[in-house]
């Protein structure tokens, strides 16, 4: 019965994960932008000692150089969710580390790719192959993430279990 729960949670979770890519993917150029540089200069101050004592020229100018990376690290983080929670629930579902890893990765290319698709109706908004390999690559670091937390958590029940079994 716990496992169907975590099943329906991850998937839930992967569904809002998509939700939230395709609201992102839906803002014209400059409410990204906006949103962006908003991010990218909170996170400027936090990172960098100084940064409130500069003026708003070089902040901006800051602001600029890091903006890029901060929006490609949005889409890589997004897809490692997304990659996530769908090995995650699919995993539960099959119990095969194959079959959960093509799902997860199938999944990210294809939404990946139908967002950048999308992003060619969305005014001021370029689809790029590159963003789509990011995601994907966010995906299969995500899926693996999954997997690795799979084992340790398989290893903890198993060594758990022998050490049970071996004090009866």
């Amino acid at each position: 019965m716990r496992k169907k729960i975590i099943s329906l949670i991850s998937v839930i979770f992967a569904v809002v994960c998509m939700i939230v890519i395709f609201r992102f993917s839906s803002q014209n150029c400059t409410d990204t932008n906006l949103v962006s540089h908003g991010v990218t200069s909170k996170l400027a101050s936090v990172i960098f000692s100084g940064y409130d004592q500069l003026n708003a020229e070089n902040q901006n100018l800051l602001t600029e150089q890091l903006n890029h990376f901060v929006r490609k690290m949005a889409h890589f983080s997004l897809y490692f969710i997304l990659g996530f929670m769908t090995a995650l629930s699919v995993f539960l579902a099959v119990h095969k580390y194959i079959k959960s890893f093509a799902a997860g990765v199938t999944v990210c290319f294809i939404y990946g790719s139908l967002d950048e698709i999308h992003q060619i109706y969305v005014p001021g908004r370029t689809p790029l192959v590159r963003d789509v390999i990011i995601d994907t690559a966010g995906g299969v670091c995500g899926i693996l993430f999954c997997f690795m937390m799979i084992s340790v958590i398989l290893n903890i029940k198993r060594v758990y279990t022998e050490k049970k079994t071996a004090s009866q």
